[in-house]
């Protein structure tokens, strides 16, 4: 049994969070579907999906590991049908089973691949006896595992399909956006010893959770209606999440995963309480260029006297969302009320996460890289909201407001690969824009 299965490291953290959000959901569930006839089915297939995410948790073979990541992928495309009579439902659930099947693919090459290098089945043995020098079967490896991650987490362009699930039943989204969507975290923070060791891997993967979360977090910046803007709100996290696994803050990834399935079941059942208050004062550019670089050099400098290392990414990181609440409080005694809150409250829920999980050495030029990305982000963000009367500002606000139409073009691909009723109508008329405008208009 002790091959099979395996409670270390961060796992008795996950199995804690997964028990607290299953008896939420189930429990709002019940609630919710006390009047469908189809209560039953609907319940059966959800403690069927927590019990094989607890079950991947605890994994420590990679037989069952793949097992139980093909099956929660199966029952979620259940539960996203659990109403097949809904167009977009169907859309989205056909996307999603594609998909998933590639993730599968990739993940399956990078077990068998680690098989092939260890000689052994069981998870920690075989992430023990990885080489600390690669050679092209473990960048093969690292690879198809990144890419694994990135599509199960839906990173650009692959992500249409989680935003269009908002259709499904709110506890199926609950589930999805609270957990099974961490689920590529959770794979690259257990076979870390693998990707690691692999620049390719780690700038693939830096590069592509940069970008969506910057690009993600732009255009949720625009939509209105609630569940849709939460939609991109996790396609943003879970390429800041990714994003910091890349870069090797292993703590602050662990926090950030655990913090935000928490806030996004939360999120989604109380969907209908949440509202959004959008504050706008204008201000001239340079100011809030000077404003940013100070904070993040103040940071820099603050981290490096500290830890004898300047931690980068989560210093600007920080820096920006210190500047962010400094430029839109109108109260001085607020802002560094609320500006001192954040800083030591980082720091002690980064200094608890550092106590399960360890951090690995830093790239510096990576961390400029993404750096830079972000700040590009930041200055994107406060020139298309608090600049709405200059033309460049409506035309981006009008293509980010469409997804910069990434998710057309995937649709597209999809069905023309593989039609899928009721959607192949609209395939066989070559009227796919037409189920796109359709769903756009819908979800704004």
């Amino acid at each position: 049994m002790a091959e099979l299965l395996t409670i270390s490291g961060i796992r008795p953290l996950l199995l804690a969070l997964v028990g607290v959000l299953a008896m939420v959901v189930l429990r709002y569930s019940w609630r919710n579907f006390r009047l469908d006839p189809r209560r039953g089915v609907f319940m059966r297939y959800m403690s069927l999906c927590l019990a094989a995410v607890l079950i991947l948790i605890v994994s420590n073979h990679l037989l069952l590991f793949f097992a139980a990541w093909v099956s929660i992928s199966l029952l979620l495309h259940q539960l996203l049908m659990f109403y097949p009579e809904r167009d977009r439902a169907v859309l989205a659930a056909h996307k999603k089973f594609i998909l998933a099947r590639c993730s599968e693919t990739f993940l399956g090459i990078a077990l068998l691949l680690i098989y092939l290098q260890t000689g052994t089945a069981t998870l920690d043995r075989a992430l023990a006896l990885m080489p600390q020098v690669p050679h092209l079967m473990q960048h093969t490896a690292a690879i198809c595992l990144v890419m694994a991650a990135l599509i199960k987490c839906a990173q650009l362009p692959l992500h249409g399909w989680l935003i269009q699930v908002v259709e499904a039943p709110t506890p199926v989204s609950a589930l999805l956006h609270a957990g099974i969507i961490n689920l590529g975290g959770l794979l690259l923070l257990v076979t870390q010893p693998v990707w690691s060791v692999s620049t390719p891997a780690i700038w693939l993967l830096c590069l592509v959770a940069a970008v969506s979360c910057c690009v993600a977090a732009l255009i949720m910046a625009t939509r209105i209606s609630i569940k849709v803007r939460l939609a991109w709100s996790t396609s943003a996290q879970m390429g800041l999440m990714l994003l910091e696994i890349g870069l090797g803050y292993y703590d602050l990834a662990l926090l950030h995963l655990v913090a935000h399935s928490v806030y996004k079941a939360h999120a989604f059942l109380s969907v209908s309480e949440v509202a959004y208050i959008k504050q706008s004062e204008a201000r001239s550019l340079p100011r809030v260029v000077m404003v940013f670089v100070l904070f993040q050099l103040a940071c820099i400098v603050a981290a490096w006297l500290l830890t004898g290392s300047a931690k980068w990414l989560p210093s600007a990181l920080l820096a920006m969302v210190l500047a962010t609440i400094w430029m839109n409080l109108n109260r001085s005694g607020w802002r560094l009320l609320l500006s001192s809150a954040l800083v030591i409250s980082y720091g002690l829920l980064v200094w608890g996460a550092a106590q399960i999980i360890e951090n690995r050495d830093i790239s510096l030029p990576l961390e400029l890289t993404t750096a830079a990305i972000a700040n590009v982000f930041a200055i994107c963000y406060w020139l298309i909201h608090h600049t709405p009367q200059y033309a460049v500002s409506q035309r981006w606000f009008i293509s980010l407001n469409a997804g910069l139409y990434l998710d057309e073009w995937l649709t597209r691909l999809v069905l023309w690969l593989w039609p899928s009723h009721p959607i192949h109508y609209y395939q066989s008329r070559n009227n796919v824009s037409a189920v796109k405008g359709k769903l756009y208009e819908q979800t704004r």
